[in-house]
């Protein structure tokens, strides 16, 4: 198995300028038709607000997915008022699925969502082929955005063309994932998809995104409530709620704190909710949490440890303290 790894990893490297670039054309000439329910790009940055669902992966005691727990999740954003469900490639723990399982999550994640809200599926840190391969599969289920994660090393023009590829093949919509570089990031706005950013990096570089790209980008917290608050004031609209996951009134109440223009409230939710919460936070305390409210199970795939049931005890406990209880 190892062999066959370092056999595959090395046919990649070997790929060459003019290969890669081939991926790409053909990207180009084979365009699908797109599902009637997709919104444009126009419209995706326009509804791209609120608070945003980011549903994680969730498996059952033999580690298979668990396909009804994570229908279960979405359905708690819903409630929770999000209008906006994404696959990421962390909370999906896509570094401990196959691409198979990836692409199943990925159905029965727009399955899910069943029109409720947009939907945003997302690539790993993938060489070009997987990426369109998948970015075509995630348009023909109807995803509306799919969410493009900056490969980790390659070539300035074969890293455009990654991007452009994609674009050519998948839903209407790009959402970047990484920290792109600037010079880059000003070829990339010519590409009509590419319509949002997930912002998550140092507030010097977000800034100069903000500066440079705000009236192009709809550019949204991939963080905590408090990354968001710290760039409302630069025109950000949206934000990742891990609580819309779990708690509905903690989502709604920071909701309508923000549609207010309440910023006292919404510092009172992040003081009261946010900060012990991710105090504690991992992907093991997250699941328990999940297991608690009784909304899916606590288990991860090893080598991560799940959580025990002394541990799902306490963090039941936990959330009773907060006033949280299902």
């Amino acid at each position: 198995m190892a062999a066959e790894a370092l056999r595959a990893r090395d046919t990649l490297v070997a790929l060459n300028r003019r290969q890669l670039l081939t991926i790409a054309s053909a990207a180009l000439a084979a365009r699908p038709g797109r599902a009637a329910s997709q919104v444009s790009p126009a419209q995706f940055r326009e509804r791209l607000t609120g608070p945003i669902c980011s549903a994680p992966t969730v498996f059952r005691k033999d580690f298979s997915l668990d396909s009804a727990g994570f229908r279960k999740v979405l359905d708690t954003g819903v409630r929770s008022g999000c209008r906006v469900f994404t696959l990421t490639a962390g909370n999906n723990r896509y570094d401990r699925l196959a691409a198979d399982e990836i692409r199943s999550l990925t159905r029965t994640f727009v399955e899910g969502v069943a029109g409720r809200g947009l939907t945003i599926a997302a690539t790993g840190n993938w060489w070009t082929g997987e990426a369109v391969a998948y970015a075509r599969y995630a348009a023909e289920l109807g995803a509306d955005a799919v969410q493009v994660m900056l490969p980790s090393a390659g070539d300035p023009d074969l890293l455009f063309e990654h991007f452009r590829a994609v674009a050519a093949v998948g839903p209407p919509s790009i959402v970047l994932h990484g920290q792109v570089p600037l010079p880059m990031l000003e070829r990339l706005v010519r590409i009509d998809a590419v319509a949002a950013y997930k912002e998550e990096y140092p507030p010097l570089y977000s800034r100069d995104v903000f500066a440079r790209f705000g009236g192009r980008l709809n550019i949204f917290a991939g963080g905590q409530k408090g990354g968001f608050l710290a760039y409302r004031p630069y025109g950000m609209k949206a934000w990742y709620s891990t609580f819309s996951t779990f708690a509905p009134e903690v989502a709604r109440r920071f909701a309508e704190a923000e549609a207010a223009g309440d910023e006292a409230a919404m510092v009172g939710v992040i003081q009261k909710y946010d900060v012990p919460f991710f105090r504690r936070w991992s992907h093991a305390f997250w699941r328990a949490v999940l297991e608690a409210q009784g909304i899916a199970g606590r288990w991860l795939r090893p080598p991560d440890k799940s959580a025990t049931d002394q541990e799902v005890r306490e963090a039941a406990a936990f959330l009773k303290e907060l006033g949280i209880g299902a």
